[in-house]
């Protein structure tokens, strides 16, 4: 494992080393967001277990995105997720956690290259045991279809048809995009998300009615006042944009669990650190420690910042600039039982040689859970 002061791409000698592997690349990423303390306070003792745990899906695949989810609050612990927006037909994960993904990976491998912005990805929970089945996540945008072709995949048809009904349900605005599965856990709630545009995302903020129309289109009740106004104030104070959380159960339920995912945006290391401090993603973290969904941690969230270009060579030894970036990109707020639970933040990472000085051109999925 690499040490938080090394830097994949040099030696100590100046002579530009080879383009790094997926798995350097990625201890390298979470090193630097748990260096300087922030891994006991942030992530918890046992962060380098997630680390572990997903190294296993960087290997022999385009580099994926990583996001490191954390809670704002309460025990600590770290965990990991890895999404894709390309793989090789037979690509396998040498992981248990990956069992029976098999012939969905095969399908996500031909259709992945007939559409634009579809992902996949597992997310491996802290809690659960490394051998236990990780959760699947499916992000189709507009390409609705495909969410029954990729649960039947899964052999999980039941899942695509909860899925559809809902989707056929959501009011104008809150189209569903993507989808997180807890495989092996059997009763457990198909979690629905989709993105709201920057009209819809006004209208709610200004008028809580709105949010009540839309509960009750669903079939949502586990809401009150209180509720409808943290929600209101929040999306207000989004500074990108936002996504929703349903939950639906198999016998056809609505859960009783809400969420909203607030993009913080900023994709400038420097940008982020000052935003952090005295700017919009500051507003949003004081907002929830008053609320009592974060404590002060927050804090050490700036430090976990990184955009350094590293000289190396790549496989035909030409020269190249080769990112490394850690963003914390979403902040969730769930609510269950009408009730603020605990806040989660998600920092995205990404490695992977630049192209054309504009980085990979590749449209960014999104996680679920």
């Amino acid at each position: 494992m690499v040490k938080p002061s090394e830097e994949p791409g040099k030696r100590q000698d100046g002579k530009t080393l080879k383009k790094p592997s997926n798995e350097l690349a990625c201890q390298a990423l979470f090193l630097h967001a748990a260096n300087e303390g922030r891994g006991s306070t942030l992530f918890g003792v046992n962060w380098k277990e997630t680390l572990n745990r997903i190294l296993p899906f960087v290997e022999d695949v385009p580099f994926p995105w990583l996001y490191l989810e954390f809670p704002l609050a309460g025990d600590p612990f770290l965990d990991g997720c890895a999404l894709y927006g390309e793989v090789a037909p037979g690509t396998r994960f040498r992981s248990e956690a990956a069992a029976g993904t098999e012939r969905m990976i095969d399908w996500f491998a031909q259709v992945s290259a007939q559409y634009n912005a579809i992902s996949f990805g597992f997310e491996l929970d802290a809690g659960n045991d490394a051998s236990a089945p990780a959760a699947v996540h499916f992000q189709h945008h507009s390409h609705i279809r495909l969410a029954q072709e990729f649960c039947d995949a899964l052999g999980e048809p039941a899942a695509g048809q909860l899925y559809m009904k809902l989707a056929a349900c959501m009011p104008e605005g809150w189209a569903p995009a993507f989808f997180g599965m807890f495989r092996g856990r059997p009763g457990s709630p198909l979690r629905v998300c989709g993105y709201l545009n920057r009209d819809e995302r006004q209208r709610s903020a200004e008028d809580p009615s709105r949010l009540e129309e839309v509960f009750r289109q669903v079939g949502f009740r586990a809401y009150d006042d209180r509720m409808l106004r943290q929600i209101k104030i929040l999306l207000a104070m989004t500074p990108e944009r936002a996504d929703f959380q349903f939950d639906i159960y198999p016998d056809k339920r609505i859960g009783d669990t809400f969420a909203i995912d607030i993009c913080l945006g900023l994709k400038q290391s420097r940008l982020q650190k000052t935003s952090f401090v005295n700017g919009p993603c500051a507003d949003v973290m004081k907002q929830l420690e008053a609320w009592g969904a974060a404590d002060d941690r927050w804090h050490l969230v700036a430090g976990t910042c990184l955009t350094r270009a590293l000289p190396v060579t790549d496989e035909d030894d030409r020269e190249k600039a080769y990112a490394l970036t850690v963003c914390p990109k979403w902040v969730k707020a769930r609510w269950r039982g009408g009730v603020l639970q605990k806040a989660k933040l998600y920092c995205e990472a990404k490695a992977g040689i630049i192209h054309g000085g504009e980085g990979e051109k590749q449209d960014e999925p999104q996680r679920a859970l």
